[in-house]
């Protein structure tokens, strides 16, 4: 299968116009349209965003377009991938979770800061209190 039918198929199987598929890529719907019908040759960062938008692996994605690349060293590779995936989903699960925490422990900071200047305010007005008394 040549890149450019395999990306009109993927494209088709996600019920994507091309003109979504251009502005999902951040490329103009003629560009996207020149690399469907195979005029122009991919490049390296298009191919990335392609992955990324349809949820393609880069080895399936190499693997359609180059079948002799399709060894078994690839499929591994493949399994590998979806390993790193899952992991970097988790590491940015806990990111936004320790940001939340930061966040969290910033307004604490912030409500006792507070705090401890109305008590500093008090402890003011209860010495001058005390030497008017004496």
């Amino acid at each position: 299968m040549t890149e450019h039918t395999f990306f009109r198929k993927t494209r088709q199987k996600l019920h994507l116009t091309q003109a979504a598929m251009a502005d999902m890529l951040g490329i103009s719907r003629t560009a996207y349209l020149k690399l469907e019908n195979g005029e122009t040759r991919i490049i390296t960062e298009s191919v990335l965003k392609f992955c990324e938008v349809t949820g393609t692996p880069l080895v399936e994605l190499v693997c359609e377009i180059f079948p002799e690349l399709s060894g078994g060293d690839l499929r591994e590779d493949a399994d590998m991938q979806e390993a790193l995936r899952a992991l970097r989903s988790e590491y940015e699960d806990r990111l936004e979770r320790k940001d939340k925490e930061i966040e969290n422990l910033r307004e604490l900071a912030g409500a006792l800061q507070h705090t401890v200047s109305v008590q500093e305010q008090m402890i003011g007005m209860l010495q001058r209190q005390s030497a008017k008394n004496d």
